[in-house]
C-alpha cells in the first residue's frame, strides 16, 4: 500500500503521507471497569425478565389458571396465590391444581325400603339387588335403612359406610373417589318434627372429593297423625331448619352441602298436605 501510495503521489504531483498505523486509544484502567460492570448489569438485568416472565402464572383459584409468556399484566391481572410467593419460578416449579373437577360427583337419594332387611321379612337377595344400584353411585344417601352393617355385606368393598349413620337414614361412599373425613353419626329431629308413625332422624357425613370437603345429610321427614295438612308444613320446616343448624354446628356455612331426603311431600295425597310451603 506504501508503494501504490508514492506512485499515486507521483502522478498527480501532490504530497500524500504514508498512512500512520492504527493504534487504539488506551483508557484508564478506571474507566474500563466501570464500562465492564455496566455491561454486568445488563446482562444481569436480561437474565431476570427472562425469568419474570417465564414465571408469570396465575395461580388464582379460579379463571385462567397459567398466563403466557408476554402477556400484557392488564391481560393477566393478578390473583391469590396458592402457594407462598417467590421471587422467581420457572415453570416447571409450579404446581397447578386443577380448576374444577375431572368428573361429576354421583349422588343417589333412595328410600330402599324397611322391608328388604332381615328385621322386616328381608333377605340377603333383595339387598343385594339394593346393593347393585348403590354401587352405581359416588355417594348414597338411604331413607329406611335398617341396617347399614346388613347392606355393607351386600355392597361388599364397591361402597364403604359413613360410621353411625344407621338406622334408618345410612350414607355410603365409593372409596378412591371420595374419601371420609372422620366426622359422621345422626341425631334425633324433635318431638315436634315427628309422627305417629315414627321418630324422625338425619345422618350426616363430612367427605372429600378431589381434594375438597363437602357435608351430605340424609333424612326421612314426617307423614302422618299430628303431621298432616298444614301442620305438616310446620313440621317439615322445623326438619329442615335444625338440618341447617347442625350444619353450621359441624363445619359453618362455607362448606358444599347436599341433603338427600324422602320428605314425604305430595305422598299420593296421603298425608293430605299441599306439598312444602315454607
Amino acid at each position: 500500500s506504501r508503494h501504490f501510495a508514492r506512485q499515486h503521489s507521483a502522478a498527480v504531483g501532490a504530497a500524500v503521507p504514508p498512512p500512520v498505523p492504527h493504534r487504539r486509544e488506551r483508557r484508564p484502567r478506571s474507566h474500563r471497569r466501570r464500562v465492564r460492570f455496566a455491561e454486568m448489569l445488563q446482562r444481569l438485568s436480561a437474565l431476570v425478565l427472562m425469568g419474570l416472565a417465564g414465571a408469570w402464572v396465575s395461580l388464582s383459584a379460579a379463571g385462567p389458571a397459567v398466563c403466557q409468556s408476554g402477556d400484557a399484566p392488564s391481560s393477566c391481572p393478578a390473583q391469590p396465590l396458592r402457594q407462598a410467593p417467590a421471587l422467581l419460578q420457572r415453570r416447571s416449579d409450579v404446581q397447578l391444581r386443577p380448576e374444577g373437577p375431572e368428573r361429576p360427583l354421583t349422588v343417589l337419594s333412595w328410600n330402599v325400603l324397611y322391608t328388604n332387611f332381615q328385621c322386616c321379612g328381608g333377605n340377603s337377595e333383595l339387598r343385594g339387588k339394593l346393593a347393585d344400584t348403590i354401587a352405581d353411585s359416588d355417594v348414597a344417601g338411604l331413607q329406611e335403612c335398617m341396617s347399614e352393617n346388613e347392606l355393607q355385606q351386600a355392597v361388599g368393598d364397591r361402597m364403604l359406610k359413613a360410621p353411625d349413620t344407621e338406622s334408618f337414614n345410612c350414607i355410603f361412599y365409593k372409596p378412591g373417589i371420595v374419601s371420609f373425613s372422620g366426622v359422621s353419626g345422626r341425631f334425633y329431629l324433635g318431638d315436634d318434627a315427628r309422627d305417629n308413625y315414627s321418630k324422625r332422624y338425619a345422618s350426616y357425613a363430612k367427605l372429600s372429593y378431589e381434594g375438597r370437603e363437602f357435608m351430605l345429610f340424609s333424612t326421612h321427614w314426617c307423614l302422618d297423625g299430628p303431621c298432616k295438612g298444614s301442620d305438616a308444613g310446620i313440621r317439615h320446616k322445623l326438619s329442615a331448619k335444625r338440618i341447617l343448624a347442625k350444619r353450621r354446628e359441624l363445619a359453618g356455612d362455607g362448606i358444599p352441602t347436599i341433603i338427600t331426603a324422602d320428605a314425604n311431600s305430595h305422598m299420593d295425597n296421603y298425608d293430605e298436605d299441599g306439598g312444602v310451603q315454607h
